[in-house]
């Protein structure tokens, strides 16, 4: 059994805890080794859309993340078969041709004068005079452009000028902008002290290619436990948190430029408030037993198909376990050598073993 992946050269590289970029033909094997077929495929921790966007062709995809940022890449690198028009657009001399088009708006995005909105305030050097912490997220110029950009993002749509096919295409192309100029070592949880030399570089909007494909694709910005009684797929994919670090403090600067809401912020690192149930359950050392023996008991699903490693919270014999109790039966276990996460200093290894487990009912 062949399955019709996407290339790889057409999946973004998100910088992200845990992105699975790196083993997306490994999955794929897995897949075929197993010989496990069906037609839709729930992704229940979606992160960088990389997993739906790679198997978009193969399968109808129901996608998921908690993060909002995550939502906005999974509509566009997921759920769009077909580039938006931006039909409604008025601006001068745009061309008819669809591709054409969205480079022309990109580039109009990218020639807009810098602002000083709530990014450059609090996430750039600017943030010395107006909160008295000096956060070196982005330069200055950056931060302006940021702001340009995003709020004539929500200028655009609050005015119908584009719809949601074409605001998130927009908001997608300027996180993966912007994390392309981010001054941070590997997550959002702490800026740099030095420039890195990616961060001097001027954000540039980027044209999304589109990967058309003969499902229809869902995506949803969800807590997991509110979604998988709702869901029936043939194949649930399930990569979550395995360690003790949020997403949704490694993240925040993220999260707020998706949602530009102008949230309140705290400390050095000016982190947005958030509450109990944005912080995942899988990330404690007491829950996460309990949390994926609740998951995997109520998702329907024929088969699971988890991903995990060796210094998560849970072993290996937990999880087997797990499975066992959850219903899924002759569940096999396959592993492989997979670099560690660049920004974690917490050990000497640079490698640990990655693992993916695969259970049927």
């Amino acid at each position: 059994m062949d399955i019709n992946v996407v290339p790889l050269s057409k999946i973004p590289q998100f910088r992200l805890i845990g992105s699975k970029y790196n083993i997306l033909s490994t999955l794929s094997n897995v897949i075929e080794s197993e010989k496990i077929t069906g037609k839709s495929f729930f992704d229940v921790f979606s992160g960088s859309a990389s997993v739906g966007r790679y198997f978009k062709k193969a399968f109808s995809i129901i996608s998921n993340d908690s993060l909002y940022f995550s939502y906005v890449l999974q509509r566009t690198l997921i759920v769009l078969n077909e580039y938006p028009s931006f039909s409604d657009l008025k601006i001068v001399n745009l061309s008819q041709k669809p591709i054409k088009r969205i480079q022309e708006i990109l580039q109009y995005l990218n020639d807009s004068p810098g602002v000083e909105g709530f990014i450059f305030k609090h996430y750039t050097p600017a943030s010395k005079n107006i909160d008295g912490v000096e956060r070196k997220y982005f330069s200055e110029e950056n931060g302006k452009k940021i702001d340009a950009i995003r709020k004539t993002i929500e200028i655009w749509f609050g005015k119908r000028f584009i719809d949601e096919n074409e605001y998130f295409y927009l908001l997608s192309s300027l996180l993966m902008a912007v994390q392309k100029v981010s001054n941070i070592s590997g997550t959002y949880g702490a800026f740099n002290k030095v420039w890195d030399p990616r961060s001097r570089k001027i954000l540039t909007l980027k044209f999304i290619e589109v990967i058309p494909s003969k499902f229809e694709h869902l995506a949803f910005n969800k807590d997991s436990f509110d979604l998988i009684d709702k869901i029936n797929c043939d194949i649930a994919y399930i990569d979550p948190p395995y360690n003790s670090r949020q997403y949704i403090t490694n993240y925040h600067l993220l999260e707020t430029i998706a949602r530009y809401d102008s949230p309140k912020i705290h400390g050095k690192t000016g982190i947005r408030d958030y509450t109990e149930k944005e912080k995942s359950i899988f990330c404690s050392k007491v829950k996460a037993n309990h949390a994926l023996a609740k998951l995997l008991s109520n998702i329907r699903a024929k088969y699971a198909i988890l991903s995990y490693n060796s210094e998560g919270i849970l072993s290996k014999e937990e999880i087997f376990n797990i499975f066992k109790v959850s219903g899924f039966e002759k569940t096999r276990l396959y592993e492989f050598p997979y670099r560690r996460f660049k920004s974690n200093y917490n050990s000497h290894r640079s490698h640990v073993e990655e693992y993916i487990f695969v259970g049927r009912r």
